[in-house]
């Protein structure tokens, strides 16, 4: 019965039955330790990571004299490979920004930016059908369209596009210019250049931490300055709420 393993030119349909079994777990094992963002948020490294564990064992499904040693053996190190590099971008800003594609600004303002899409090779094709697939028909609309790092295109529309909540009527007012939210503080680091970006300083930064009881930027997780002016905060350990 071991032949399934050890490999047997001649291996019975059994063998390769339990063979596919055997593997289907093994491969199921190694998404459960990766965690839920091999699986929702696919980036170049993950895409590179799935692409060669599906080639390693894949052969062995249909070669039935390939010993399954080798083929486990390999996969089990790139899992840890990619575990490893997984875990330092999360820990470190500076190798995230190496392993993570950043996000790029393809329309601004309503005006697609020729150069960051040549950057990004993404067509203008593309740039249209990710306009549909957010219902929205005029690209005139379009306040910013960002390409994400999982290679999706994302748009906000300008204020004039939105429709109006209950929120707007109850204040009489009409919406606000929309504006892209930008990152202030991004796991405990401080980002001077956007802070720049805004015509914000690190002091009235330091004194919206305080008034949220909060002495060191250290201690904050994420800042983030919303579309509507206000700012998000949240800390390097929050508790659970339900």
């Amino acid at each position: 019965m071991m032949d399934f393993w050890q490999g047997d030119v001649n291996l019975t349909v059994w063998g390769f039955i339990v063979r596919a079994v055997v593997a289907y777990a093994f491969l199921f094992g190694i998404i459960k330790f990766l965690g839920q963002r091999t699986l929702s948020n696919l980036q170049a490294q993950d895409f590179l990571f799935a692409i060669v564990i599906g080639d390693v064992i894949g052969e062995p499904l249909v070669t039935g004299e390939t010993n399954l040693t080798g083929p486990f053996a390999v996969a089990l190190t790139l899992t840890g490979i990619h575990y490893l590099i997984t875990t330092l971008a999360l820990r470190s800003l500076k190798l995230r920004r190496f392993f993570d594609e950043e996000p790029i600004i393809l329309i601004s303002k309503g005006k697609i930016l020729k150069n960051m899409m040549k950057k990004s090779k993404v067509t203008l094709d593309m740039l249209l059908m990710a306009a549909r697939l957010n219902n929205i028909s005029k690209l005139s609309d379009v306040e910013v369209a960002i390409l994400e790092p999982n290679g999706e295109i994302s748009m906000l529309t300008k204020a004039k596009a939105n429709p109006i909540t209950l929120d707007d009527l109850n204040k009489n007012i009409a919406p606000s210019e929309v504006k892209m939210p930008t990152v202030l503080i991004e796991d405990g680091h401080v980002q001077e250049g956007n802070l720049m970006r805004n015509q914000l300083t690190e002091d009235w930064l330091n004194n919206q931490l305080k008034e949220n009881g909060i002495d060191d930027a250290s201690n904050v997780f994420l800042a983030l300055l919303e579309s509507d002016g206000n700012l998000y905060i949240s800390k390097q350990k929050e508790p659970y709420r339900q």
